[in-house]
Formats: C-alpha cells, structure tokens, sequence
C-alpha cells in the first residue's frame, strides 16, 4: 500500500545444489542499490534434506552495501514447502514485504529500488516485474544457440505483452511469478493466501497463489523497470527439456481449472486441433525464419501434450530434478 513509513523487507531465494549459481546471485544482491527508508535482509532458503549452501552464504559475507545476510534450511522437499518457509521467516522477523527472486538468476543494481518505487506508487499488494536473459560468451551448438536465442525472444514478447497489459493500477491478463515478485506479508498473515503445498513438485503455485491474490479482490501491479536477468542453463537449451517445460505447465494449469470446473475437459475438442494446425504451421515456417519458430514448436507440441497428461490424472513431477550449477 502506497506510504513513505520506513519499511522491513525480506529478500529471499529458494536453492537447491547450485552453488555457482546462487553465488552469482547473492553477489547481485551485495550490488544493489538500498532504497531509502528501507531495512533489508536477503534470505537464502536451502530446500535440501542437509545444509549444502553454508559455505556459500559464508563467503559472500558481508554484503557490500550493508544488507543483511540470513541463511535456514527447509528439509520438506518441494518448491511450495521452501516459499512458505521464507515467508514465515519474513512474517517472524516483522518483515511488511517479502520479495522473490530464482537462485538462477542476478538483479539490476536498481532492480529493489524500483520494485520499492512501485509499491509505494500504487495500492498493490502483489507485484511483479520482467525476466530477461542474461547473454555471456560461451560455445553453444548450433541447436543449442538457436535456443538460446529463441528464448530470449520469448521472454522479450511476455515482457513487451506484460508491460502493455499491466501497471501500477493492475494486472489483467498478466501472470506474477516468482520470479521477479514482491507481496507485503499480509497476504499470508492476514488474508490467509500461502503458496499451496500439495503442488510439491509440479511448479505453478506462484501462478495459483497470484490468481488467489487476484480472485480475493487484492490489488496487484507490474513494475516494468524492475529487471532481473537469468542465464539459461545448458541443460534447458535442450529440445526434450523445453518439449517437458511446455507440457508440465500445461498439464498443471489444466489440472487446475480442471478441479474448479470439471466440463472444461471438453476444451480438448477444440483446443488441441486448433494447436495441432498452429504446431503444422509453425513447422513449416522454419526454413523460412531461419528457425526462430522451433522454440515455438517445440512449447506448442508441449502444451498438447499436457492438456492429455491432465485429462489422464498425470501429475508433472519436473522440479524432482535440478538443472543448472
């Protein structure tokens, strides 16, 4: 809510085994810039059955600019059960926001400043900015870099498509993820909105917890300015691995309106036919955009894929494995 009183926030990130990874980004978060009447604390949430991080939190003490650097271990495996420990440690330190980033990637020097900004411009309880890809030099493949760069380019059309839809007075059509993602902890405390558990390995609770914040009537608002940056790992260039991505959020967003609308399972009639002509004709133009549809392809054949795997009671299990160092 929009104020100028001091505020305690909370930074947080969840990680599992990528060390070079989250030492990039808490090195990001020693760069920032404190925006001004502002009492932070990064938190690293390590959601491992033992602590594999500390040395890593150790050595990037202290922070430059002088935030605080906080460290527990979450031991209930799931992506959910490591959130909603941050935002208890948040709400137990009397935190008034708690902010998300991925351990993948690094923040803008101005990145909380402007996120900060926003909140206090609008009425939002529930904020969140673009994600964009970090490039680095390194040797690719040419399927590999074709990738890497058909990814960027997707994640440019969600920011540009983001940034028309939504701003500081609301967010229609625009989902806010974890990504990039500030709340104030009421949404938990007060409005009783926590990220929902039985989703342990499936990913989509950010998107569930933002369509509940949403449908309570709280208001949320988009940052456009407040970038983050992730390097797209190896392991995600991959043809398969883009093929699951696309199919896994499909069939968990599908099982989701699934359970609150049991006749939606007629979709599929009209649905997968019309992705299947869009997936033939998205084929077909690749010699003639120099592939920059196979990304499209690709995610496009995914999503099919999930509307069955939803149909069929399939539930994804995709962040059981860890991608990226």
């Amino acid at each position: 809510m929009s104020t100028s009183r001091t505020l305690r926030i909370t930074v947080s990130t969840l990680t599992r085994q990528r060390p070079a990874m989250l030492a990039a980004l808490i090195e990001s978060w020693g760069k920032m810039a404190v925006p001004v009447d502002c009492e932070i604390t990064c938190l690293v949430v390590e959601n491992d059955s033992e602590p594999k991080s500390v040395g890593v939190i150790e050595a990037a003490k202290p922070l430059p600019n002088g935030m605080g650097l906080a460290y527990v271990l979450e031991t209930e495996p799931g992506i959910p059960f490591g959130r909603n420990r941050a935002a208890k440690e948040a709400i137990a330190a009397g935190s008034d926001l708690l902010a998300f980033v991925d351990d993948d990637e690094i923040v803008a020097e101005d990145w909380l400043v402007k996120l900060i900004a926003a909140y206090r411009q609008s009425e939002a309880l529930l904020i969140g900015g673009p994600l964009r890809v970090k490039q680095t030099p390194r040797k690719l493949s040419f399927i590999d870099a074709l990738m890497d760069k058909c990814i960027a380019r997707r994640y440019l059309r969600k920011e540009t498509r983001a940034a028309r839809r939504a701003d500081l007075t609301g967010t229609p059509g625009v989902t806010i993820v974890t990504n990039n993602w500030l709340a104030e902890t009421s949404v938990f405390e007060k409005h009783g909105i926590w990220f929902d558990e039985k989703m342990r390995f499936t990913g989509g609770t950010d998107s569930k917890l933002c369509a509940e914040v949403k449908a309570a009537g709280l208001p949320t608002a988009w940052a456009a300015d407040a970038a983050v940056y992730e390097e797209i790992p190896l392991e995600r260039l991959a043809v398969s691995y883009q093929f699951k991505r696309g199919r896994d959020q499909s069939s968990t967003n599908y099982t989701r309106k699934l359970e609150g609308q049991p006749s939606a399972k007629y979709n599929v009639l009209v649905s997968v036919p019309i992705k299947i002509v869009i997936i033939c004709g998205l084929v077909i133009a690749l010699p003639f955009t120099g592939g920059r549809t196979l990304l499209d392809v690709v995610r496009t054949s995914g999503w099919v894929a999930g509307r069955f795997d939803a149909l069929l009671g399939r539930r994804s299990d995709l962040y059981k494995t860890v991608t990226g160092d």
